[in-house]
């Protein structure tokens, strides 16, 4: 499995290859919402370049956080990856994606969606939507993405949901994205724990 390092410039330049493959679809995409953290700067190019051309749809974003980050962060594990050379952490990364492949739950746990909360203006712009474009920066499992499709829908039974990121990083997730420019890789951006570039967030 690869990994790729990428700077905040590198970000925005694949940010906008993946805009040009939705595109291709020539679909009329009514609202757009950003996964944060790391979906929020995929989303935020995207969403600035579709706004030179002319779109005046809805955009938002929503926080939600993964289960591996929270735990990293617990543990304090943040503060062994920022002193870790490149070769290793890219290690940990590989061997952590393919712990979590194998004891992954092959059912879908619906209890991520009770956790999801949006605005009243969200709900409002969801349910005069019809063509909603979610965007993240990976998927890993799928949870995070299916239980937002799932959300999404049900304030709105009629909408259309699209996903787009720029990887797929497990071989098999609850969700496989309509848009990617990878599967099977691995991406260390600037608000990565293990970032050392000095564009780093956070």
């Amino acid at each position: 499995m690869k990994v790729l390092t990428l700077s905040s410039d590198a970000l925005t330049d694949l940010s906008q290859q993946l805009l040009t493959i939705i595109q291709k679809e020539n679909i009329e995409i009514d609202m757009i919402i950003g996964i944060a953290t790391g979906g929020i700067y995929v989303s935020q190019p995207i969403y600035t370049q579709l706004q030179k051309e002319g779109w005046e749809g809805a955009y938002t974003e929503i926080k939600l956080s993964r289960p591996s980050t929270q735990k990293k962060e617990s543990l304090g594990i943040k503060i062994i990856l920022t002193k870790l050379p490149y070769f290793l952490s890219n290690i940990l990364r590989v061997l952590e994606v393919k712990f979590l492949e194998k004891f992954k739950s092959k059912v879908y746990d619906e209890n991520k969606e009770k956790h999801i909360h949006f605005s009243e203006k969200q709900i409002k712009d969801i349910q005069g939507a019809k063509t909603l474009l979610l965007i993240d920066d990976a998927i890993d499992t799928g949870t995070t993405m299916l239980a937002l499709k799932n959300v999404i829908q049900a304030i709105n039974p009629e909408i259309i949901v699209k996903t787009a990121v720029l990887t797929v990083t497990h071989k098999h997730p609850y969700l496989e994205p309509d848009y990617t420019l990878y599967k099977d890789v691995l991406l260390r951006c600037p608000w990565a724990m293990d970032y050392k570039g000095e564009d780093k967030i956070g």
